[in-house]
């Protein structure tokens, strides 16, 4: 317990200050709040941690009102292959940003060993990124003779990116993670310069409970996202009443400060998260900030087992 939270005081105090400097990391990366319900997204490894199939799925208006602005669909599906220690997973993912609209189909594979009263996980996603970008909507002036957009037409392109991940699971107790999203750095359509860059994952949550509040499970969490030229850093604190109800706060450095909440419907989980922007971007938007909403649904495969029940966020 006291390891933990010595590992994440110095992974967040190490990192704040040029998180807090840096307003943008890893833009070609598509920006959740619901993060600490899908680490799979930005991890491979995380993947088929829990004795149920998941599905989810979450849908992201950033800076609503604005011409242009983010949209992100995300769709997760991962499930646990226990008898050769392994899980899978798929992310499938559409992000539309101004004339770009990108989508890519991610699967991802990793094996589970214990190790240290846990287990520890390696793993490795590889999917196609499909490319877009609509050049006849740029609207330039007329005496604009930028070469960049003169005489292009609206471009496509498919890309192979490969990403590996470690986690470290400790039941009910906390999770590191480490994952190189687009370790291969994928190039297309050089004369419009579209490239990915390798962003580096660091992902870490904790459980506990306080003799005050005994119904209330606490899980406070963090994502920390470089590209090795800027760093984005996301802390959260989460309370999940008698399994029913979770809301909490988040905090996005130099973006963002996020009100989460939902509640449980059997093996339903529903959430809504609300982004108030602290940066110049709460002026662009109408509701001064974004939305996003969540939701997903686990298939228990415990046949003959009675019904558990876990303090992760992830599987409340």
């Amino acid at each position: 317990m006291s390891v933990l939270k010595h590992w994440l005081l110095i992974l967040i105090f190490a990192l704040a200050q040029t998180a807090i400097v840096s307003d943008l990391c890893c833009q070609q990366v598509p920006q959740v709040s619901h993060y600490m319900f899908n680490p799979q997204f930005s991890n491979p490894a995380s993947a088929g941690l829990t004795n149920s199939i998941v599905s989810s799925v979450i849908h992201r208006q950033q800076w609503y009102g604005m011409e242009g602005a983010p949209q992100t669909t995300l769709f997760s599906f991962d499930a646990p292959l226990r008898f050769i220690q392994s899980g899978i997973g798929l992310n499938v993912v559409n992000d539309k940003l101004g004339q770009f609209n990108n989508t890519s189909i991610q699967i991802s594979y990793n094996y589970q060993f214990p190790a240290f009263n846990g287990t520890i996980i390696v793993g490795i996603q590889g999917g196609i990124n499909s490319k877009g970008l609509q050049v006849s909507d740029v609207k330039a002036p007329e005496t604009s003779e930028d070469p960049t957009i003169k005489g292009k037409e609206d471009a496509s392109h498919f890309l192979f990116d490969v990403s590996p991940g470690v986690y470290y699971q400790v039941l009910d107790q906390y999770e590191i993670g480490i994952s190189l999203g687009q370790v291969n750095q994928p190039a297309a359509h050089s004369e419009l310069g579209i490239k990915d860059k390798r962003c580096l994952n660091l992902f870490g949550n904790y459980h506990f409970t306080m003799e005050q509040f005994p119904s209330i499970d606490f899980v406070p969490s963090t994502l920390i996202k470089s590209d090795f030229a800027t760093t984005q850093m996301d802390i959260s604190l989460l309370g999940v009443y008698q399994k029913l109800y979770w809301g909490g706060i988040s905090y996005r450095f130099g973006d963002a400060v996020t009100l989460l909440g939902g509640l449980f419907i059997r093996q339903i989980q529903v959430g809504l998260a609300y982004d108030l922007a602290t940066n110049q971007m709460i002026k662009a938007s109408k509701i001064g900030g974004s939305f996003e909403i969540f939701a997903r649904y686990n298939f228990n495969l415990s046949v003959d087992r009675l019904p558990q029940s876990y303090k992760n966020s992830r599987y409340l």
